[in-house]
Order: structure tokens, then sequence, then C-alpha cells
């Protein structure tokens, strides 16, 4: 018995309606999949270049950042712009673990520094005692005046009683190379979330 043409045209059409849904699902596929690789892609770039957050780790940026805190850090900060007396900088050593240091810089480039009576002495002026930092109990190296080089910078902890810093020969000055970005806002606790005093 031979098919009527109606009806073979219907077959057709119903195959043809079948590979178009079946395309249409392969396409919605594809393009989730592009969407997921491109917010991997993307997440991965803003992590290495651009923005991360980190945690700091023990007292000895108090009472400016605390044990725990999770900070923003912009790591293309130093990319498009100089580094800054007093800015807050994630430093990475040379050797070191996966983790950043965090510290506060406070003589840069050129710089002389010294502590004199106990108080924080920048190319010859005190430093003012609005900041935390500026009564040292322990000089360290700062017993004598010190000058800085190119590319060097003086890293101190905010807490200076509780802080393993530049002060000390085993830490000692931070090559511009290992600043890897500026701590610039904190995220967690709620309670002290907002930008950080950066800069001078």
């Amino acid at each position: 018995m031979k098919k009527r043409k109606g009806s073979a045209m219907y077959t057709l059409q119903k195959k043809d309606k079948k590979v178009k849904e079946e395309t249409h699902y392969i396409r919605g596929i594809l393009n989730t999949l592009l969407i997921v690789f491109a917010a991997v892609v993307l997440g991965f770039g803003l992590t290495q270049f651009v923005m991360q957050s980190v945690y700091m780790t023990g007292p000895l940026m108090q009472e400016t950042i605390f044990d725990g805190d999770e900070l923003l850090l912009n790591k293309a900060a130093y990319k498009f712009g100089k580094i800054k007396r007093f800015d807050i900088v994630a430093i990475k050593r040379i050797g070191s673990t996966e983790y950043y240091d965090i510290k506060r810089v406070v003589g840069i480039p050129g710089d002389t520094i010294s502590v004199v009576a106990g108080r924080l002495v920048i190319n010859g002026k005190q430093v003012s005692s609005n900041y935390s930092f500026s009564t040292i109990n322990s000089p360290g190296v700062l017993s004598d005046t010190i000058k800085l080089t190119d590319e060097e910078y003086f890293c101190i902890g905010d807490n200076t009683s509780n802080s393993e810093d530049s002060r000390f020969i085993n830490y000692g000055n931070v090559q511009k190379s290992e600043i890897k970005g500026k701590v610039i806002f904190t995220i967690l606790p709620k309670e002290r979330r907002g930008s950080l005093k950066n800069g001078y």
C-alpha cells in the first residue's frame, strides 16, 4: 500500500520538529557551559589580578585590624599607582607560604627613619601621636637612623609591642616586588565593616 503524500509530509515535519528541539536543547547546554566557563575565568582573573579577600592572623595590627578579620585586598592598586607612606599592604616574602603578611608602610624609598625617646621619627619629624604606631617601645634597628634605598620599604604593625616587622633583622626592609597589594576595606565582622585609613 502506498503512503499518501500528506502522511509523508506530516512524518517529515515531526522529524524536523524533533531535530529542532534537540538542536535547541544542545545549544542551551553549550550556552550554559560557556557562561559557567566565562564566570570561572573571570573569577580567577579577579582574584589573581584585581581583588581578593584575605584574613588577618594575629594581633600585630590592633587596634586597626583584629585577629580573624576578613579584609579586601586591591591587587591592582600598585600596578597603576605608587605605594604611599602609611598604606596598609599585603606582603608576600620570598620563600614564604601562600599566606600574606599584613603591615603598614611607614618608610618609603629615600626616607630616613629612627625612634627617639619612644617616638617614630621620619625625615627628622615625629609622627603624629594620633597614630597608634607613633610610640614604639622596642625600636630594634631604629635605635640608629636608617636610610631606605631605591625600592625599599619599612613596614611595621600598628600594635608595635606585639609585631615582628622591619624593626628586626630577621624580617628587615621590604622590597617593592614583595608588596602584592593594598588592604583597603574590612569586610567582616559587620561591626567593623568599612574603609581602612591608608596614606597620609
